[in-house]
């Protein structure tokens, strides 16, 4: 009588992540020790070890994980990495084709070469070029920057002259009322105006290089006090 074939269903005696953590226990050390000898994150070795495939990063890196983790514990590399890639078939069967897992920017790692030093270097000279260029055509073609500190519009006084102050741009000519006042370089400037009685018109005028100009027009009125005398009535 022949016998006949009986089917076994294979079962592993252990998964990727009991053998890992039980190699670690065996030589009793903790993550941290292993995190040391590995440069291999304590966060990424508990989520071997725990089988918390969602915490870890793509296949590539995992599988370099996995293989530095069997070196330093001294287990057969290609047992160890046969376990990670019939775990691996399993995610993928799943719907889980790629692991991912949340990158926060201090993960992220550049290596600074001396070609991806001379690029950045090459592109802040040129953007810093181009910025300079931007502003001194926009300092050559605009119109010159005027702001009258004082007095105000409209003001009314009682003195017979009054202080103009205010700010402008470097390098600009200024007027005012078609008298020379020079220009700190700062930008400020300050000159005193003798009033006339009554409404006073004021003209400050900056001019530019390519004959641009920016005029402000202020109207003052100067009333001067007057001695008010008592007179007798007549009784």
């Amino acid at each position: 009588m022949v016998r006949g074939f009986s089917k076994r269903k294979l079962i592993l005696s252990q998964n990727l992540a009991e053998k890992l953590k039980s190699a670690r226990e065996n030589r009793k050390l903790s993550i941290l020790d292993v995190e040391a000898g590995t440069k291999i994150k304590a966060r990424y070795l508990e989520a071997i070890e725990s089988g918390n495939w969602t915490k870890l990063p793509s296949a590539v890196y995992t599988r370099g994980f996995v293989l530095a983790c069997a070196k330093y514990l001294d287990l057969d590399k290609r047992e160890t990495l046969g376990l990670f890639e019939t775990e691996l078939t399993y995610q993928k069967s799943q719907g889980r084709t790629n692991l991912v897992y949340e990158k926060s920017l201090k993960d992220v790692k550049v290596l600074i070469t001396p070609k991806l030093l001379g690029y950045s270097l090459l592109s802040f000279f040129v953007l810093s070029m181009f910025a300079y260029i931007v502003y001194q055509v926009s300092i050559f073609a605009g119109s010159p920057n005027l702001k009258i500190v004082s007095p105000n519009n409209n003001t009314v006084v009682e003195n017979d002259s009054i202080d103009i102050r205010g700010v402008t741009d470097s390098d600009i000519f200024l007027t005012v009322n078609d008298e020379n006042v020079p220009v700190a370089s700062d930008g400020h400037f300050a000159t005193n105006l003798k009033l006339h009685r009554g409404i006073n018109i004021i003209k400050v005028e900056a001019s530019g290089k390519p004959n641009k100009e920016t005029a402000e027009v202020l109207t003052v009125e100067y009333k001067p006090k007057t001695a008010m005398t008592d007179l007798p009535v007549n009784q």
